[in-house]
């Protein structure tokens, strides 16, 4: 991280009493499942996005472009890519292809940023068709998320700003997601093992 961006980050972080949002996102709802092209948000890096007064109620998050089942609100045919002058748009949605790679990193604070990319836009980077950036709605208190390597991967862990989900939207969909694809024979993976300690908040 640049020395700009992690001096942006950190204003920011410093602003989380001013965040115009809810302390938690709206729920899962009953999610849809689709086999095709989606986002991948659930262990993306996100830098905010500053409005008017500095409050921070979007975030940009680094996303990557995935192929296969995932689950999302809407149905299937909204979430197919749609390219407008050249730029490919797609929906974030959550899969658990992650699970067996990634750890879960929890982040306990009360003010703890994250930014909840389920059902986002997201914009395909035009120089590599695998990265999207998505604009993902900024919340405030506990969560979890796969990224940040359990804070051993030099974005300074729950410091830093990640796409992620409440304790208990991550076990739902979890358990939503795990379910479905088992019940009709597709392959998928168990819940993500957790960092061996929590970070340091």
């Amino acid at each position: 991280m640049t020395f700009v961006k992690s001096l942006l980050l950190a204003a920011a972080l410093a602003l989380s009493p001013f965040i115009a949002a809810a302390q938690s996102p709206p729920p899962l709802g009953k999610p849809v499942f689709c086999n095709g092209t989606y986002a991948l948000c659930i262990k993306a890096l996100c830098q905010p996005v500053v409005g008017p007064n500095q409050t921070v109620r979007y975030a940009n998050c680094s996303c990557d472009v995935r192929q296969g089942w995932s689950m999302g609100p809407g149905s299937c045919q909204s979430r197919v890519p749609v390219v407008r002058n050249a730029r490919t748009f797609l929906v974030s949605t959550y899969s658990n292809l992650y699970n067996e790679t990634n750890k879960t990193m929890s982040c306990g604070n009360s003010n703890q940023l994250w930014a909840w990319c389920y059902g986002a836009p997201c914009v395909v980077d035009r120089a590599n068709p695998n990265k999207t950036t998505c604009t993902c709605p900024v919340y405030t208190g506990a969560m979890n998320t796969l990224g940040g390597e359990c804070g051993n991967d030099g974005n300074d862990g729950c410091n830093s700003l990640w796409s992620a989900a409440a304790p208990k939207a991550d076990a739902a969909a979890n358990g939503l997601f795990a379910a479905y694809m088992k019940k009709n024979g597709y392959p998928h993976f168990g819940p993500a093992a957790m960092c061996p300690a929590s970070p340091a908040k």
